[in-house]
């Protein structure tokens, strides 16, 4: 009886996370209307701030987020790990402790930002006026760092859509949007700068509401302002963890800002924004899988694991597949239409893209790891990466330019997910793949494949009617593979 109940019970989570992975999907996918808005308002603000101004907003904007991740000290981290293992009503301990915290360091960052950082980047851009814009921009940190905690407070929760309506729906796209607004209001010497800091309050705004929602069943702890001893242990390699990881984002941008110019660094920052397209369906899904491994970690289910992984893995890799044909089929059309120089930005947009769709296969690897409380090994990963790909960005960009710097970034981000996948392995004890993985990868190789053959042939009449002709057929072989699959698992 009580095998048959434990049985049961592993029958039941599966179930669970399932229908929340099921769930994470569909809320995605709804949001990437959202994300839809972002690039194309961006292209907007592009052309009428200019490539100069835009490479100097996206230096700024590469600090600030350097910055927030040291600020956060891996809390917003510790508190997506640490909800799921609490028992019900217990998922606010450490909570306000975490956000006063927090408040705390993001003032204090943002001060040494402003006094120390605005200037000397304004110098380095040649443009000294431009200083007093970025001391401003330094405001949006406090929010931001706040918005951080309270979005991966409800993500702890498995509400997913804290992270796609919030965090990515309204903080990126309200940027542009009231970027776009303040220049038709004559703000535009500091528009791109004020359009961070009101982006960044509109969503801490959003994120509280939704926060109050979320854990409206839950009680006030009991001490408010303690943060448990087990929680910081996880925070400060996390912290460490993320503060690498976020300049290991941006190592690339500042790499090429130093080996090239402003205008050069414009045209890259498209190319990191496409891309992000492509990276966020898998980075959407580490929150609700982190939730479900931690949860699994405290009580490890091998079985409960794999499945949970494998469908995550599936659904990222089923995903992500037809945006890059999108891409591959468009976007020589559409980067040109930004303006003069951004055509030079399609081939290195096809490279950083097809290794984030290679990366999303064994990229959520890394979940496993820190789902089971290793977040100093995550932290140690994430520094060799740093080392592996500014090698390759020195080696990779002064021969080839920004399709080095994408070949680079990409090699290095490979190199750090098998490291992950190979450390998972033998956290879990066993595989975390099933044939569930082998069946999508197949379906996907078989409609790019049909999409080359079909593309190839078809050449001869034109690039448009290749282009169009091979999506086609990725479209129509990508359909018929999935119907074959369906068809075989209700036999």
């Amino acid at each position: 009886m009580a095998g048959r109940t434990e049985v049961e019970r592993r029958a039941a989570d599966i179930g669970r996370d399932a229908r929340d992975l099921r769930h994470g999907l569909r809320v995605n996918l709804f949001g990437y209307a959202l994300r839809l808005l972002y690039p194309l308002l961006t292209a907007v603000v592009v052309v009428l701030y200019g490539r100069h101004a835009f490479g100097l907003f996206t230096a700024a904007q590469a600090i600030l987020l350097l910055a927030l991740r040291v600020c956060l000290l891996g809390l917003d981290k510790a508190v997506l790990w640490w909800i799921p293992r609490r028992a019900p009503g217990d998922e606010r301990n450490g909570l306000y402790g975490v956000l006063l915290r927090v408040l705390v360091a993001a003032t204090l960052t943002a001060a040494v930002v402003a006094v120390a950082g605005a200037p000397s980047l304004a110098a380095w851009a040649g443009q000294p006026a431009a200083a007093a814009a970025l001391r401003w921009m330094a405001l949006g940190l406090v929010p931001l760092a706040l918005m951080e905690v309270l979005v991966h407070a409800c993500l702890g929760r498995r509400r997913v859509e804290a992270q796609v309506f919030i965090k990515e729906g309204l903080g990126s796209t309200a940027l542009p949007a009231a970027a776009l607004l303040l220049w038709l209001a004559g703000t535009r010497e500091s528009g791109l700068a004020w359009a961070f800091v009101l982006a960044n309050t509109a969503a801490l705004a959003a994120a509280a509401l939704y926060f109050r929602r979320t854990f409206r069943d839950v009680p006030p702890p009991a001490e408010r302002w303690a943060v448990p001893g087990e929680l910081w242990r996880y925070a400060l390699p996390a912290g460490l963890m993320e503060t690498l990881n976020s300049a290991l984002l941006r190592l690339d941008v500042l790499v090429v800002a130093a080996l090239t110019d402003a205008a050069t660094v414009g045209v890259y920052g498209v190319v990191v924004q496409v891309g992000s397209a492509i990276r966020s369906v898998r980075t959407a899904f580490d929150p609700l899988v982190l939730a479900i491994v931690s949860q699994i970690g405290a009580r490890p289910d091998p079985e409960r694991l794999r499945a949970a992984f494998s469908r995550a893995t599936s659904l990222v890799l089923a995903t992500q597949a037809p945006i890059f044909a999108v891409l591959i089929a468009f976007s020589p059309w559409l980067l040109p239409l930004l303006g003069d120089g951004y055509g030079a930005a399609t081939a290195p947009v096809l490279v950083l893209c097809a290794f984030w769709v290679l990366n999303g296969v064994v990229g959520l690897n890394s979940l496993v790891v820190l789902g089971y409380g290793r977040s100093g090994l995550a932290a140690f990963d994430v520094g060799a990466t740093i080392v592996a790909e500014g090698l390759l960005l020195l080696a990779l960009v002064p021969p080839f330019g920004l399709v080095g710097a994408a070949a680079a970034v990409g090699l290095a981000f490979t190199f750090q997910n098998l490291l992950w996948a190979w450390q998972a392995r033998r956290l879990a004890g066993g595989p975390l793949y099933d044939r569930v993985v082998l069946h999508v990868a197949l379906a996907v190789a078989a409609a790019f494949a049909a999409a080359l053959f079909v593309g190839a042939a078809v050449w001869p009449a034109g690039p448009a009617p290749a282009r169009l002709a091979g999506f086609a057929a990725f479209l129509l072989a990508g359909t018929a593979a999935l119907i074959t699959r369906r068809a075989r698992r209700a036999r």
